[in-house]
């Protein structure tokens, strides 16, 4: 049975290709980074529209995508960390599975959009179906004033969220906790000094995705400012500073803090349950510096809850160290002020050596949903622009209930991302 579902997928990658487009959006608003450069590599990769998929006339653009990923997970406990945790389960998983259109619409100001549907995203929550709008969203450049976003999109908040998780030189984002996949609202972008620096914020409001009224959903507010300090083309060299803070309303005056292990099968290894609040106020900082083929990407976050008994704390920070074996880099996107994914250079694709270290602590006064400490080492091999396969381990020590316990981890992946 696993061998015809490993078959069905492979089948399922290669189908991508007839989506495969020479782009690597978010959404409309951030500019192309991986133009197809016609090179040819050991794995075949595609070069060439499909003319069937796309389309434009003087009204209307559209222009389809897919994106697919495959794991296959394996965890090593001992004896506390089952207490703690029950037996994490060996496992293929298809974590995403990704469809999208996008275009234009050529109103005077060329409104753009980003329709995504997806199997498992993120934004998914165990009592929801499997296949959902992960992204429904309509651009409206204003000029100097900037862009505005209306729909289901991202909040402006965290840099592992902030783009696609699919770049990031880990496999999994640890800071899940303090931000949500998707939500609905209203967001503002203007970049700034020619891209050196980016503004952008907006307003959410979950009723949709909670199945209530708007008076009756949970408000967010979120803000994030950018710059590059230091930005040498030439040599390859830059420095990427960041500060964001959300403001989160209580889902009817309750709050809770989750995170898995840096993994979307495991179980949650912190978690506070659910407690009274009125609300919360969290500040990240970010920091990506990037010398050649060497970068080191951090992130501070810090949240505090307002509950009736007083303030209580919970923070999360990780370091990402990556290195390229064969010289390439990660291009800086100016405009969604994130760095994108490597592009190899070589017929036999580019190496890049990973390791990491995280925390997140969920400990607070009265409450405590556990620290958890991970360890990670990784092998990427970009074998083209738009295939990636990925080889982890991870060492994770996890401090709940009084007890203290041990997961290893290994994690290999398998993703066509165009």
């Amino acid at each position: 049975m696993k061998i015809k579902i490993f078959l069905l997928i492979l089948f399922a990658f290669q189908l991508t290709s007839v989506f495969a487009q020479n782009t690597d959006l978010v959404d409309s608003s951030q500019t192309q980074v991986l133009a197809d450069t016609g090179k040819k590599y050991l794995i075949p990769d595609v070069r060439k529209k499909m003319s069937w998929t796309h389309f434009s006339t003087k009204l209307f653009s559209m222009q389809l995508g897919a994106a697919p990923i495959i794991d296959y997970s394996a965890f090593f406990q001992d004896s506390a960390s089952i207490r703690q945790v029950g037996k994490q389960k060996d496992q293929f998983d298809l974590r995403s599975a990704r469809f999208m259109m996008r275009g234009k619409i050529f109103f005077k100001n060329r409104w753009s959009y980003l329709i995504g549907i997806e199997y498992k995203g993120l934004d998914r929550t165990d009592d929801q179906k499997a296949f959902g709008f992960t992204d429904l969203m309509f651009t409206i450049p204003a000029g100097k004033i900037g862009s505005f976003s209306v729909g289901k999109l991202k909040e402006t908040f965290v840099y592992e969220m902030v783009g696609d998780a699919a770049n990031l030189p880990q496999a999994e984002r640890i800071l899940n906790p303090f931000f949500v996949s998707r939500n609905t609202g209203v967001r503002w972008n203007k970049p700034l000094l020619n891209d050196r620096m980016t503004m952008a914020a907006g307003y959410f409001n979950n009723f949709i995705t909670t199945d209530t009224t708007l008076k009756g959903g949970a408000n967010s507010f979120t803000a994030r400012l950018t710059g590059l300090p230091y930005y040498d083309e030439a040599t390859k060299t830059f420095l990427h500073l960041a500060v964001s803070t959300r403001y989160a309303e209580g889902q009817n005056d309750i709050l809770r803090y989750k995170g898995k292990n840096e993994s979307n099968v495991t179980s949650n290894y912190v978690d506070t349950k659910n407690f009274a609040a009125d609300h919360s106020w969290s500040i990240g900082f970010e920091e990506l510096w990037n010398i050649k083929n060497f970068s080191l990407l951090g992130e501070y976050v810090i949240s505090t809850a307002s509950t009736p008994q007083g303030s209580e704390t919970f923070k999360g920070y990780y370091f990402t160290g990556s290195w390229v074996l064969s010289g390439e880099q990660r291009p800086y996107d100016k405009k969604a002020a994130y760095a994108r994914r490597v592009k190899p250079e070589a017929t036999h694709g580019a190496w890049e050596v990973v390791a990491r270290i995280s925390n997140v602590d969920l400990d607070s006064k009265d409450i405590k949903g556990g620290k958890l400490v991970k360890f990670y080492g990784g092998l990427n091999w970009w074998a083209t622009q738009y295939w990636r396969m990925a080889f982890g381990y991870g060492y994770s020590n996890l401090d709940r209930d009084n007890i203290k316990g041990i997961t290893n981890s290994l994690i290999v992946r398998l993703q066509w991302i165009y």
